[in-house]
Order: C-alpha cells, then structure tokens, then sequence
C-alpha cells in the first residue's frame, strides 16, 4: 500500500494532469474530497472547470428529499 504522497503522485488529479483532458472537461466529485491524496486544491476549486461544490450541495438535497419519501411512505403503511 502506497503512502498517501505516493497515491497523490500516482493518482491524484493535480493541474498538471487535468491540463490534459480536453478544454471542457470538466471535474466531479462527490465529497467529501481528500484535498492532497485524491485531488489537488486548486483543481478542486478552479471555478472554470469544478463542478464538486454544486455536486456535493445538490446531493445533500437528493438525500434529503430521498430520506424524507421513505419517512412519508412508512407513515402511510403504519396509518393504512
């Protein structure tokens, strides 16, 4: 098992690396993030090209609203 500074060279994403996709690629990630062993800061906060804080605010709501129709629907069995 490689230590995490020989994970991040091998395998994080780092600018270096997402210079490389192609100009509109864009990064994901759905949090929480290891800033500095999967993925580089900077990347994780270029705005041009970081979707992670949308991803990660958008599925706290997904969860939400799943969580709540499993509270709604076991509240109805429970009545019926």
């Amino acid at each position: 098992i490689p230590s995490t500074r020989e994970y991040f060279s091998l395998f994080g994403l780092t600018p270096d690396r997402v210079a490389r996709a192609k100009p509109d690629a864009i990064v994901m990630h759905p949090g929480p993030m290891n800033r500095g062993v999967e993925i580089d800061s900077e990347v994780a906060d270029d705005i041009d090209r970081s979707l992670i804080r949308q991803q990660v605010e958008m599925g706290v709501a997904v969860r939400m609203a799943v969580l709540e129709a499993l509270a709604e629907s076991g509240a109805n069995e429970e009545s019926a």
